[in-house]
């Protein structure tokens, strides 16, 4: 679950260049909300004509009619906007989610793995070498915390390499990176209120940025989200990921955090790999639905 100022906050920031619009249902007897539906052009993926999508509705009005009303409401607006393409996630063990998808002309075109680390089992000893292998091989690990105090003209610097990773991220077909302006960088990584610049992590091999890995705290929850965690091409192979991977779980150990959770895409097999061998359990997967116009 989110809360109202993090709802509040992304409102008031998500580039205003972009579409972000929501409907809602209310309960005609009383006010009440009922049930909402969301449509927005993706910043790192964007095209005019392609959006993401969501419709929630209340559970205990589920199955009236709510979500019905709500995607041919946002249908028509969609279509009015010459939408060639709209994408949804929904959580496979919602079967019912499925269904309303897939009945009205969505297909399955991605899946993401959820991955929980249990912090408090995690085997330190087992990635020391890891760790020792990649310092003697000349990388160093900063913060995000660190690197604002030492020259706060380095984030540009950090936002050119997070936009280099982004370009290897997998993505559904079609769908083409394109990389979000330093301005939207800073109110979403550097200073959102779910941004922890203590345990943004980042590798430094002869003093250029070579990788990162970052951690988000939900304002619901005692787990930590894991946000972005890359290599660049020319560094790889050389145990970064893994090295800034156990120092976010170190941070999590200190706080008393009891869980780290991560999405991958299902292909994503180096990072995948990475997760596995560091204890991340593997939850029902997240799939992309896309209905094309």
């Amino acid at each position: 679950p989110g809360t109202v100022e993090e709802w509040r906050y992304d409102d008031e920031h998500y580039d205003k260049k972009y579409v972000n619009q929501r409907f809602v249902a209310e309960d005609p007897a009383t006010g009440a909300i009922i049930g909402y539906a969301g449509m927005w052009q993706v910043a790192w993926a964007f095209h005019p004509q392609k959006f993401g999508s969501e419709i929630r509705v209340h559970p205990a009005r589920a199955g009236g009619g709510v979500g019905s009303a709500l995607w041919d409401r946002l249908e028509r607006e969609l279509r009015a906007r010459e939408a060639i393409s709209v994408k949804s996630n929904i959580w496979e063990k919602m079967p019912d989610a499925v269904a309303f998808a897939t009945t009205r002309g969505f297909r399955e075109v991605m899946r993401a793995w959820e991955s929980r680390l249990d912090v408090a089992a995690f085997e330190f000893e087992r990635f020391a070498p890891y760790v020792k292998a990649a310092a003697a091989d000349g990388v160093t690990i900063t913060t995000l915390a660190a690197e604002r105090a030492r020259d706060p003209e380095n984030l540009k610097r950090l936002h050119a390499m997070e936009a280099e990773i982004a370009q290897d991220i997998p993505r559904p077909p079609g769908d083409v990176h394109t990389p979000i302006d330093f301005s939207m960088f800073m109110e979403y990584a550097v200073d959102a209120p779910w941004a922890l610049s203590d345990a943004y992590y980042i590798g430094v091999v002869d003093g250029e940025y070579a990788g990162l890995s970052a951690l988000f705290q939900p304002k619901t929850g005692d787990w930590l989200n894991q946000g972005l965690t890359g290599v660049r091409r020319q560094f790889r192979g050389r145990h970064v990921a893994t090295a800034l991977k156990v120092k976010t779980v170190e941070y999590a150990r200190d706080r008393g955090v009891r869980e780290i959770r991560t999405w991958n895409e299902i292909n994503n097999a180096a990072i995948l790999a990475i997760n596995v061998k560091l204890g991340f359990v593997r939850q029902p997967a997240w799939i992309t639905f896309e209905k094309e116009f």
